[in-house]
C-alpha cells in the first residue's frame, strides 16, 4: 500500500511558465520530485513556478510539453501557444508580462532582481545572490539559496557575473 506522501506526489504536477525576452510564451510540466530545482530554475530564467494539485489544473498542465531540467538556458522550457499561456495565467493569477531574466551582461547593467555571484567571507567561496537594491556602486544583496540569512552589502565590482550562454558572446573585462 503506497504511503500518503507518495499518493500526494502522484497527484501534483509542477509547472514553469512565462514570457521570454521576445515576449514569446513558454511553459513546461515537470515530475513532482524536482520542486527545489524548479524553484531555482524559475528564478534563474525569470519564469513563474506553479504546483497543480486539483484535477482541473492537472488537466491543463498535462497539455504542456515535458520540460528538461538538464537542458541549458531556456531550452528547458519550450515555447507554447498563447491560449495555453493565458489559461495557465488565469489559473495562477497575476499579470501577463516578462519577468526579469536575472542575468546582467555587464556590471553597469546590474539592478534589482538580477542574479550575481558574491563571496560570503574571504576564502569561504562564491555563492549566487539576488540584487535587492542598488545605490550608486553599492549593492544590497540576498543569498539565493539562504534567503533567511538576511540582506548584505557589496561594492558593485566585488561581485561576479554569470558566464553567458553559448548564444551570447563572452566579454572579458
Amino acid at each position: 500500500m503506497p504511503r500518503k506522501s507518495d499518493e500526494t506526489k502522484a497527484r501534483k504536477t509542477l509547472v514553469l511558465f512565462g514570457l521570454d525576452e521576445g515576449r514569446q510564451p513558454r511553459g513546461a510540466r515537470f515530475p513532482s520530485d524536482n520542486e527545489t530545482v524548479l524553484a531555482r530554475m524559475a528564478k534563474d530564467f525569470g519564469l513563474r513556478f506553479a504546483v497543480a494539485t486539483t484535477p482541473h489544473r492537472i488537466s491543463v498542465a498535462s497539455k504542456l510539453p515535458r520540460g528538461d531540467i538538464h537542458a541549458a538556458d531556456r531550452k528547458a522550457v519550450p515555447e507554447i501557444g498563447w491560449d495555453l499561456y493565458r489559461k495557465l495565467n488565469d489559473l495562477v493569477g497575476g499579470q501577463i508580462g516578462v519577468i526579469c531574466t536575472s542575468r546582467p551582461k555587464h556590471w553597469d547593467h546590474i539592478g534589482p532582481s538580477h542574479l550575481v555571484i558574491a563571496e560570503d567571507k574571504p576564502g569561504d567561496g562564491w555563492w549566487p545572490a539576488f540584487v535587492v537594491r542598488r545605490h550608486a556602486r553599492t549593492l544590497v544583496l540576498k543569498w539565493r539559496d539562504y534567503p533567511g540569512r538576511g540582506k548584505f552589502f557589496r561594492d558593485i565590482h566585488a561581485v561576479a557575473l554569470l558566464i553567458p550562454s553559448k548564444d551570447e558572446p563572452y566579454q572579458q573585462y
